[in-house]
C-alpha cells in the first residue's frame, strides 16, 4: 500500500512562509519617545509665557484704568469751577470799589457790603471744601508756573520779581492751576526770589 500524499506533487516546492511584521526595536521607540516629550514641553512652555504676558497685560490694564479713574474723581469739579470763577471774580470788583476807609453811611448799603463780603467768604469756603484754591497773590515772588505779568513796574521798595498788584486771582485745583493770575511784577528793586518776566514759563499752561 502506498503511503504517498496524493495532493503533494514531486515537483513542487515548499514556498517559505510570508514576511513576518517586524517587532519594533525598543532602541529606535526611545528617541521617538524623547522627541514627543520635547515638544510637549515646549508646548507646555510656550503655553505658560502667553499666559504670563496675558496676566501681566491684564494688571496694566487694571492699574492704568484705576488710575484714569482717580484722576477723572479728583478733577471732576474742574468744568463747574471754572464756570464759578467769574462769579467769585465779580464779587471781589463789586467789594474793591467800594471807597477804601470810607465807612458808607447809608444802613442798605451797609448791609448790601456785609451781604457781599459773606457771599464771597462762602463761596471761597465752597470751593476750598473742594481742593480749589487761590495761588499766591500780591507779595509773593512772581511764578511764571502760576503768574501771567502784564506790566512791571519799576519799584525799589520791594525786590525785583515781586508780585505788587493782582488783575485776576488764579486758582488751582490740587496741583493742577486751573488759570493763571494776571499780575503786576516790580524791576529796579533788590534781587528777589521771584523770576523776571519773560524767562523761560512766562506762558502758563492751564492743564496739567
Amino acid at each position: 500500500m502506498s503511503t504517498e500524499n496524493p495532493d503533494i506533487r514531486p515537483d513542487a516546492t515548499i514556498q517559505p512562509d510570508a514576511e513576518a511584521p517586524e517587532t519594533p526595536n525598543a532602541e529606535d521607540a526611545a528617541p521617538k519617545a524623547e522627541d514627543r516629550i520635547a515638544e510637549l514641553e515646549a508646548e507646555v512652555a510656550k503655553l505658560k509665557d502667553a499666559y504670563i504676558r496675558a496676566h501681566a497685560e491684564m494688571e496694566n490694564l487694571r492699574k492704568r484704568t484705576a488710575a484714569e479713574l482717580e484722576q477723572k474723581l479728583r478733577y471732576a469739579q474742574q468744568p463747574l469751577a471754572m464756570g464759578i470763577l467769574p462769579v467769585a471774580d465779580n464779587l471781589r470788583r463789586a467789594l474793591a470799589a467800594v471807597p477804601q476807609g470810607e465807612a458808607p453811611t447809608d444802613e442798605a448799603v451797609k448791609n448790601l457790603l456785609v451781604g457781599l463780603e459773606m457771599t464771597e467768604k462762602g463761596l471761597l469756603d465752597a470751593l476750598e471744601r473742594n481742593a480749589i484754591k487761590a495761588v499766591p497773590g500780591v507779595g509773593a515772588p512772581f511764578d511764571p508756573h502760576v503768574h501771567q505779568a502784564v506790566q512791571e513796574v519799576e519799584d525799589p521798595s520791594v525786590p525785583s520779581g515781586t508780585v505788587v498788584q493782582e488783575f485776576q486771582t488764579g486758582y488751582a485745583i490740587h496741583d493742577r492751576l486751573l488759570r493763571a493770575a494776571m499780575v503786576v511784577v516790580s524791576k529796579g528793586g533788590p534781587k528777589g526770589t521771584g523770576q523776571e518776566p519773560g524767562g523761560p514759563g512766562k506762558t502758563v499752561d492751564t492743564q496739567a
